[in-house]
């Protein structure tokens, strides 16, 4: 049985969810994520000789050092920080927000190659991870609400491509106590891509 001990996720969420400081180092670490993101996109369009991967293996490897050498706790860590979707993750497309109120947002992104999944389309576990993203900032809303992600169904309507602005949707449908229903569309111009619903449920004090 894990005896390990979890910190609360309100209080968690408000040391992660800080807007980062405008810092040297800050600014540095975005650098970082995109000439990163930048790295990914050039790793899956490449097909270099065996001597210069394993020229590249090597200098991974002593960069990796580095950074594991300076590792912190979740709280203090730069990976995540600020606004979900924000310049400072790799897991997604970096995501502008566009509007936001306590019914509805809107945002947009652009994809590289790297979130490919065949033939210039977006992969589908990217489709409800972009989902999964803006609509756990709806249901964040203006309040800052905590909230985990109870379910969230994706329906794939036509190819999301990749390297164009695609344009997402969201709104709250209906709210119920802790439980907010989400739905939302994932547009490219005038074609739908994809729509998605989802339940979310504000956590209570002492849940993980």
């Amino acid at each position: 049985m894990s005896t390990t001990q979890h910190t609360d996720a309100i209080e968690m969420a408000k040391a992660r969810r800080r807007p980062l400081p405008d810092t040297p180092q800050v600014r540095a670490y975005i650098r970082l994520i995109q000439e990163v993101s930048q790295f990914h996109d050039a790793l899956v369009q490449a097909s270099p000789s065996e001597q210069q991967l394993t020229e590249v293996t090597e200098t991974l490897a002593s960069v990796r050092g580095v950074l594991e050498d300076t590792a912190v706790a979740e709280r203090e860590q730069l990976y995540g920080n600020g606004q979900l979707g924000g310049p400072n993750q790799l897991l997604m497309p970096p995501i502008t927000y566009d509007a936001l109120d306590d019914d509805e947002l809107r945002a947009h992104t652009v994809a590289n190659k790297y979130y490919m999944g065949l033939n210039d389309a977006m992969h589908g576990g990217v489709v409800s991870v972009l989902f999964d993203t803006v609509m756990g900032r709806m249901a964040v809303g203006t309040e800052g609400r905590v909230c985990r992600t109870a379910y969230l169904t994706t329906h794939y309507r036509n190819i999301t491509p990749i390297g164009e602005r695609l344009d997402l949707h969201v709104a709250v449908e209906k709210a119920e106590g802790r439980k907010r229903f989400i739905t939302g569309q994932l547009w490219h111009g005038e074609t739908l891509c994809a729509e998605a619903e989802s339940l979310f449920i504000e956590v209570k004090a002492g849940q993980q």
